[in-house]
């Protein structure tokens, strides 16, 4: 009977460990949704990218002396570069160029509207990201804040148009089916956060611009900084974000000299990694590049290194130290499996000693005729 009941004790732990175990045991959990019109990349499917204004990299790193808190967190969470430069050049116009057309044109020194002097004319007719973009059936959209007007092509109130670099370009500007493509983001970036709630409305290169004072051009850190630790967030715990492999970019547009932050944050980076290989905004470019397959734009991006080592799975020479917090089911497995272990130990041993303190069973003594059987009974 004890024995019988041990055996009913170890059965009954092994039934609760598989109750408990299964559901981090299932293989048969339905996979993140993919959509089908989704160009595959190497190191992201969607990539949104934000431009700020005017700070160099320790104005807003607390550990080097800056005042973004927020940024700060984020920077840490997943990665930046140390050594991320603008284009080396001065005003905002130029390096939005930079970003999007691989080149300044020669607008040093230039912060003017659309087709408004000769580098301006010369950035007209060139081609962009979104001829590259579009030719790879890749979709695009651009969010400006503040902005009257789908492409709007001049200044109003906080929109700055120098921050718009797409309505620069003829072939967007002039076409009305890319000029629905270049749009008012709305409140708090509302429109951007709502086109993230689905791969069927989310691009697969998006741009934001924040406003004149939320860019940290006319404002303070502090209040930029503000504003976006209400909307990074929501683009992190959107459903595109949380289901497909997004990527997301933050960086500012120029400081006069110094390294600008550039960081990268979204579920298929590397955490906690910081590389001090130098980089620039046609880095930027040649990450797009490298990761779609598309043609370079000049032979600034073409030559620029890309910043593929931010992203799992890549090799890289940042500090990167991989997380280390184990998952919750396998800690609570390996646990049950030593209690287990522990208590069918004990309890064999028990059997084993229940049994030799058993006494010796008395031999059955022959019965004599006519009378009755004397033992003693098993117990």
């Amino acid at each position: 009977m004890r024995e019988g009941a041990v055996r009913a004790a170890v059965l009954g732990i092994v039934v609760l460990m598989v109750a408990l175990a299964g559901p981090s045991l299932d293989r048969s959990s339905p996979l993140p949704e993919v959509s089908p019109s989704a160009a595959a990349g190497h190191y992201f499917d969607y990539l949104v990218i934000i431009l700020l204004e005017n700070h160099g990299i320790c104005e807003i790193l607390t550990s080097c002396g800056g005042s973004a808190n927020y940024l700060t967190s984020l920077a840490n969470a997943y990665g930046y570069a140390s050594q991320y430069h603008y284009c080396g050049v001065n005003p905002s116009l130029p390096n939005y160029l930079c970003l999007t057309g691989g080149s300044d044109f020669g607008c040093p020194g230039y912060d003017g509207d659309p087709q408004s002097n000769g580098c301006t004319s010369d950035a007209w007719n060139a081609t962009n990201i979104v001829d590259r973009l579009e030719a790879a059936s890749l979709t695009w959209k651009a969010y400006m804040e503040d902005m009257p007007s789908n492409c709007y092509g001049s200044n109003s109130g906080l929109y700055a148009v120098r921050h718009d670099p797409f309505v620069y370009y003829k072939d967007i500007a002039t076409n009305p089916t890319r000029c629905d493509r270049v749009v008012p983001s709305g409140s708090g970036a509302g429109v951007l956060l709502s086109d993230l709630g689905s791969t069927s409305t989310a691009s697969n290169y998006m741009w934001f611009t924040p406003n004149l004072c939320n860019d940290m051009h006319d404002c303070g850190v502090g209040t930029a900084d503000g504003y976006l630790v209400n909307i990074v967030p929501e683009i992190l715990n959107s459903n595109v974000f949380k289901t497909q492999n997004a990527a997301l970019f933050v960086t500012f547009d120029e400081d006069h000299g110094g390294a600008v932050l550039g960081q990268w944050a979204g579920r298929g980076m590397k955490t906690g990694f910081v590389s001090s290989s130098p980089y620039s905004h046609f880095s930027l470019l040649s990450t797009i590049e490298a990761n779609w397959n598309l043609a370079p734009l000049t032979t600034n991006d073409q030559n620029a290194p890309n910043m593929a080592e931010f992203f799992s799975g890549q090799p890289g020479g940042g500090n990167y130290q991989p997380p280390t917090a184990f998952p919750l089911a396998l800690v609570l497995l390996g646990g049950f499996g030593i209690f287990l272990a522990v208590i069918v130990v004990l309890l064999a041993r028990r059997l084993r000693g229940t049994k030799s303190d058993r006494p010796p069973r008395r031999p059955r003594e022959p019965e004599e005729p006519g009378g009755e059987t004397d033992f003693e009974s098993d117990l």
